[in-house]
């Protein structure tokens, strides 16, 4: 009886300890807690251009330069940023053909790293949504631009490496650039998990 006793006690303090070793690892490890903020934007360039010799064709020039930081909040382990990207968004619609690739970092404990993505182009035959969206928000005085930031999080602590696909939706609200070369600038901006 003794050494029955004593094998039900090892193992109930065995699930107990595995429990607990699990609810640890899920509270230290939690990518939600990372996202960027983006701290200044400027829109040089937003203009819709109808195509010459097309009916109903536009061409969308876009020029967004942004200054984004990344910040890890956790005390015990760093956190890797591989395969970053920016893209740009307007109406639901991706504009440009590709997404800027930003260069990979660790982030120590408690430290930030800025990425300056600098987002520019011509979105080529837009929909009519995406013109009847523009012609709306620059009569209502204020665009609404997503930039969508990709990236892969790996986290490494002895004995474990988990890694995690993350996208975040940075929504900018912008004036219409005025057009003087002096662009509508934005800020302060907490990004969201997409």
């Amino acid at each position: 009886m003794g050494f029955g006793t004593f094998i039900i006690g090892s193992i109930i303090n065995f699930i107990v300890s595995m429990i607990s070793i699990f609810l640890l690892w899920g509270v230290y490890f939690r990518p939600y807690a990372v996202r960027p903020h983006v701290d200044d934007a400027a829109l040089a360039t937003f203009d819709l251009l109808p195509v010459p010799n097309a009916t109903h064709t536009y061409t969308l020039r876009y020029d967004l330069t942004i200054n984004m930081t990344f910040f890890n909040d956790h005390r015990i382990y760093g956190i890797r940023f591989d395969h970053l990207t920016a893209g740009i968004y307007y109406s639901g619609t991706k504009l440009g053909p590709s997404d800027e690739t930003l260069p990979s970092f660790k982030l120590h404990t408690r430290r930030h790293r800025t990425v300056y993505p600098a987002l520019q182009g011509r979105a080529s035959n837009v929909s009519a949504t995406v013109a009847e969206a523009f012609a709306r928000e620059h009569a209502q005085g204020q665009f609404n631009i997503d930039v969508r930031v990709k990236t892969t999080l790996t986290y490494r602590w002895w004995p474990d490496v988990s890694t995690y696909y993350r996208e975040y939706d940075c929504w900018l609200q912008f004036m219409p650039p005025p057009g003087n070369g002096t662009p509508a600038v934005t800020g302060g901006i907490k990004c969201d998990k997409a």
